[in-house]
């Protein structure tokens, strides 16, 4: 049964493909997002950086890395097609020529089968720019992965963007807000330095986008600087800039079954799966605030005593628990990115009368992994963390800020300034 449950059905994977692809195209907006479950560990990066946001400065050294398994026997052909889009993750009106050079639909050429784990699989990593495909242009970019003998059939969307960097971000993170002070929520203020840099109208001319902890279904937006001179544009004591302070990502580690790690409670084998079950864990909203060195929701697979930690992670059931009172009017999810910050049936956790807790089972690589509950009401338009993680100024959180630059004439957003800041 568990091999049922784990282990993507063929068909029923091939018809919600199609069904997510002809939604995708339907709204033509674009986000990481696994469409099957027999695909794990989606990791879109930097070479190189333990810790990075996925941005790259137009024709520098530096390179996205795309790592993934497919949880297969055997290993799978796959082929990806390189879409560029605009700021809001619409396709944009440049064809390929005038945003890549190189071709589509090429196969995946790095790969490698799983070494010395009970559950088997294939590693693949995709780099990007390759000899086989330069980009032109700066802005957001969606590669598409797909079945190579079935270009239908897509199996993940991965997101990153391009940066020319021709104007400076100056930028500041407080608690002191015009809701509050030093309570619940941050303030995010920023500079834009031009140089030598021109922008005759930065209210039409200008997107700018900000969001914390790459939380993008929180992107907050804002056309009215608060000062203009020839050098200087600034958003400053914004209230659109406010956001829900929140509270530290809680950690789990588990690199092993020969140890209990961070946060583990028991370890049992059950064939084919280990499982590992988590300690219960409390809502954190009438709690006092404390801090712990997190990683703003990321994860990353480690196993011990690993050479290759790519392919020699195993793959466990990991059971999570969160002790609480049936909470009606919305859903309860896990939150982070080993879910894509993506809300949907993946990350709902279902509540367990019998043992008065919200729970779910996952199968996870082995590694070290951000978390948190979320509670998505039914009649907030804004998910929120304020009845399951509570929100506090102190919280350290990461800010993302993009500026696109558009004037009139053009035909595609230039993703001009990008700053990645935090409140410490």
């Amino acid at each position: 049964m568990l091999m049922r449950t784990y282990i993507y059905n063929a068909t029923i994977g091939l018809l919600l493909s199609l069904a997510m692809c002809l939604e995708l195209n339907a709204q033509d907006i674009y986000r990481t997002q696994v469409f099957r479950d027999d695909i794990g560990s989606l990791e879109i990066k930097v070479e190189g950086e333990l810790i990075s946001t996925p941005f790259i400065e137009l024709n520098s050294e530096k390179v996205i890395e795309i790592t993934f398994d497919a949880l297969h026997q055997t290993s799978r052909r796959f082929a990806y097609s390189v879409i560029h889009c605009d700021a809001d993750w619409k396709k944009s009106n440049l064809i390929p020529i005038e945003y890549m050079k190189g071709f589509q639909s090429l196969p995946i050429e790095d790969y490698k089968n799983s070494f010395g784990t009970t559950i088997h699989y294939t590693n693949y990593s995709l780099f990007l720019p390759n000899d086989n495909i330069q980009f032109i242009v700066s802005g957001n970019y969606a590669i598409q992965v797909f079945d190579e003998d079935n270009p239908g059939r897509i199996v993940f969307t991965a997101c990153f963007s391009i940066v020319e960097p021709l104007i400076e971000i100056v930028a500041d993170v407080t608690g002191n807000t015009v809701i509050d002070f030093n309570s619940e929520h941050q303030q995010v203020d920023f500079d834009i330095n031009l140089a030598n840099f021109t922008i005759a109208f930065p209210q039409q001319d200008l997107k700018l986008f900000v969001y914390q902890n790459n939380n993008l279904d929180d992107i907050r937006t804002v056309s009215q600087p608060s000062m203009i001179s020839s050098r200087q544009i600034q958003y400053r004591r914004n209230r659109d800039l406010i956001f829900e302070a929140g509270n530290e990502f809680r950690r789990i580690e588990f690199q092993t079954h020969r140890f209990r790690d961070l946060g583990v409670e028991a370890i049992d084998y059950f064939n084919p799966f280990y499982h590992l079950t988590l300690y219960q864990e409390q809502k954190r909203n009438n709690k006092p605030y404390s801090y712990d060195q997190d990683q703003n929701g990321r994860f990353f697979v480690r196993c011990a005593g690993c050479n290759d930690h790519n392919r020699e992670s195993d793959y466990y059931i990991v059971h999570f628990s969160l002790a609480s009172e049936p909470m009606p009017h919305g859903e309860m999810h896990l939150y982070g990115d080993f879910f894509n910050n993506i809300l949907n049936d993946r990350s709902q956790v279902e509540y367990n009368t019998e043992t008065g807790a919200y729970e779910k089972a996952l199968l996870l690589k082995t590694g070290l992994y951000n978390y948190q509950y979320l509670f998505l009401d039914d009649d907030d338009s804004r998910p929120s963390f304020k009845r399951t993680e509570g929100n506090f100024s102190e919280t350290e959180n990461e800010y993302t800020i993009l500026v696109y630059y558009r004037p009139v004439g053009a035909r595609y957003d230039r993703l001009i300034g990008y700053k990645n800041t935090r409140n410490f």
